[in-house]
Formats: structure tokens, C-alpha cells, sequence
């Protein structure tokens, strides 16, 4: 299993578009790590894993090939993590090219589908059907998506929409636990982690808040650990899993990803930045 971090900001990036905070300021000094785009992350080559702004930016900055992406989970709908207008991009006239008859599923909320509906309510809808569709997915679920089994869990984020966050199965047998947006993880979705036996390889955690307390609706260093913690004490993880912690916002008093890296070597917990390839 492959999961290369695309984008791993929060919805203003960072540095964010009007800010000239210290954490920005010096993103725009050092460049680098510490730019980071809206968040988006890909499985092996095949399953994406959100829809944001800044798609377009990855496919000419890291090589995303969306020919290769026939499955794309949402999480939720909020316009950092969905920008569905662009999905009208695959009628044919806005490309050419031999994927001209390529049917793109995306998976989401009921949320995520309304969002769709009103952003592509201009187009033809038998004509959009023959280049994208979208599916409704149900928390505690099992999903077959394309080689993936797929299991969408209930994040503690925008609870009036059923944020998800996932769980998924790659072809190789190898487990993701991809935790984004979402506070400490609700009480059902850890007794369904638990239900499952899942024993993850790789864990991906909200780290939004960074050095500051926060527990629902997004996490920081102190909730994300806790959340390792108990995935380690249930025997969800093991030794060799790797914990990364990703999506951050520039209001996370720290300055950046050097100063990120010491916090997450206390905890024993890597750090994403845009174009990071974790393997397991």
C-alpha cells in the first residue's frame, strides 16, 4: 500500500490566501515543506481521496494522472474537501483523449450528492451519467470499490451532514485508517474500529489545531496521540504501523513543518507535507 499526501492544509492553505501571520510569513520565506495546499490525498495510483481546489495544481505539481482514478471518496462536503463543478470537466468538448468513455464514481454523504446536484444542475444529466456518477454512502457500511473494500466510519465533524472519515482494504490486504476532518473519534466509531478488528498499517490523522487543546470538531497533538494511543492499547495497530499526522491550519501556533517535526518525534508520529509518499 501507497498513500501519497497531496495537499495538507486546512480550507485557507497555508500560507493561507489573506493572511500574514508569523506561520505564514515564514511558509512564504521557507517554501518548501511548509507550503501546503487544500487536503487531498491518493491510494496506490487509483483511489483519490477528496476533490478540492487545488486538484488541477496536483496533477502539474506532483504528477497526479487522473486517468488512472475510476473511484473517489469524499469525506465530507465543505468546499475545501469537494469543489464539484470541475467533474463537468469529463463531458466530452472540455477534453480529448482515449478515456472518453471512462465512467469516474464518487462516494460520499448525502450531503456530498446535493452538493453535485446544484454545482452541475446546468449540464445534462444523462449526458454528465456517461462520464461520472455519484453514490451515497452509509456509516458501519461495507463498500466493494473498485479492487477496495471500504468501510466509512462517522467523524466528529459538521454532525449536520454525517462527515465520514474511512477505513479501507487495499487489494494487497494492507489497512488505512484515514481520520479527516474529525474531533476524538466518536463513541460508535470506535466500538465499530473495535468490532471489526481492524489492525491498521497506516493511520492518518487530523492534526488541524496543532499546539492548541482541541478534541471535537478537528484535533490537535495531544488528541491525535490519544487516538494512536488507544488504537495501539486495543491492538488496532501494531508495532510497525505507521501514524502520520496531516491536515493542518496555519492558526495551530506553530511556526512550521521543522518546528512540526519536533512535536511529532515526542509523540513517536510523522508529519504529511504535499508530495509525501508513505509506504507500507
Amino acid at each position: 500500500m501507497k498513500l501519497t499526501y497531496l495537499g495538507t492544509a486546512a480550507a485557507e492553505g497555508w500560507p493561507a490566501l489573506w493572511c500574514n501571520c508569523p506561520s505564514c510569513k515564514t511558509a512564504r520565506e521557507r517554501k518548501g515543506k511548509d507550503i501546503r495546499t487544500r487536503s487531498q490525498a491518493l491510494v496506490n495510483d487509483d483511489l483519490l481521496l477528496d476533490f478540492p481546489p487545488d486538484t488541477y495544481h496536483h496533477v502539474l505539481d506532483y504528477g497526479l494522472d487522473l486517468d488512472k482514478i475510476k473511484n473517489i471518496l469524499i469525506t465530507h462536503s465543505h468546499e475545501d474537501h469537494l469543489l464539484s463543478c470541475e467533474f463537468a470537466y469529463r463531458i466530452s468538448g472540455y477534453f480529448c483523449g482515449p478515456h472518453e468513455d471512462f465512467i469516474l464514481h464518487v462516494y460520499g454523504n448525502e450531503s456530498v450528492m446535493e452538493n453535485a446536484k446544484q454545482a452541475l444542475k446546468a449540464y445534462d444529466e444523462a449526458v454528465l451519467s456517461q462520464h461520472v456518477q455519484f453514490h451515497p454512502l452509509v456509516a458501519f457500511n461495507e463498500y466493494k470499490i473498485g479492487d477496495y473494500t471500504v468501510y466509512p466510519m462517522k467523524a466528529d465533524h459538521a454532525l449536520e451532514q454525517q462527515s465520514l472519515i474511512y477505513a479501507i482494504i487495499c487489494p494487497d490486504g494492507k489497512q488505512l485508517l484515514y481520520a479527516h476532518d474529525t474531533g476524538y473519534l466518536l463513541p460508535e466509531t470506535w466500538n465499530f474500529i473495535e468490532k471489526m478488528q481492524f489492525n491498521f498499517d497506516i493511520v492518518s490523522l487530523d492534526c488541524t489545531s496543532g499546539a492548541l487543546q482541541c478534541w471535537t470538531n478537528h484535533m490537535g497533538f495531544d488528541s491525535a496521540a490519544a487516538v494512536a494511543d488507544r488504537l495501539k492499547k486495543t491492538k488496532r495497530a501494531n508495532e510497525n504501523t505507521k501514524f502520520i499526522w496531516n491536515h493542518f491550519s496555519h492558526n495551530c501556533k506553530v511556526l512550521g513543518y521543522t518546528e512540526m517535526m519536533e512535536n511529532g518525534k515526542k509523540y513517536d508520529i510523522d508529519v504529511s507535507y504535499d508530495g509525501k509518499v508513505v509506504e507500507a
